[in-house]
This record gives C-alpha cells, structure tokens and sequence, in this order.
C-alpha cells in the first residue's frame, strides 16, 4: 500500500500509549478504517495496526512491554518506518500454505 516513515512524539490517548500520524501521512493511506502495519519503532520490531483518530489521522499503540524494551517514555520522539500490510493477501496466502500441510 504505502511506505509510512516519520519521527514523532510518544503520546497518551486515554489509555494508550501511542504515535499518531502526520495528517500527510495518513492522507496518502487513503483510508479512514484500520490499516495492518508491519515495520519498526527506533528499530525494535513491530507488527500491530494503525488506527484512525477520527480527524483524518492514524495512531499507533505502543504497548508498556516495547515501551520497556525500547526504553521510551512520554514526549519522546520515536522514529517509525512501517509498511501497510494487505490483509486479504495474507489470509490467502495463510490459508494456501495450511491447505499444502495438509
């Protein structure tokens, strides 16, 4: 779908713990649902889904467990390098690779 590469803020939204997209950003996303991403935070490993704010914008949660291990805390600036993951071309390929296993 898109390369998503940007540095931003960790923030708290209620509950969560996240980074919220540059409005640009989520622009050329072209969506306004859920987007399943795949990449990195500061080079730790992730694989969740960006969510929309509801004004145009997607965030991020970064649960405590990679908030720990990455060593971030709120206002930090964290750098994201994602890939939107197509989820219907995963489920087919997922479901190709248990009929093969038989």
């Amino acid at each position: 779908m898109a390369d998503i590469h940007f540095i931003g803020p960790l923030v708290r939204r209620g509950n969560y713990y996240c980074v919220e997209f540059p409005r640009f950003i989520s622009a050329e996303l072209n969506s306004r649902s859920r987007i399943k991403v795949k990449g990195t935070i500061n080079g730790g490993d992730y694989d969740g889904s960006a969510f929309p704010t509801g004004d145009g914008r997607h965030f991020i949660m970064i649960n405590a467990r990679l908030r720990q291990k990455l060593g971030i805390e709120i206002g930090e600036e964290v750098v994201v390098i994602l890939d939107a993951v197509d989820d219907q071309g995963e489920r087919e390929n997922r479901a190709e690779r248990e009929t093969a296993a038989g």
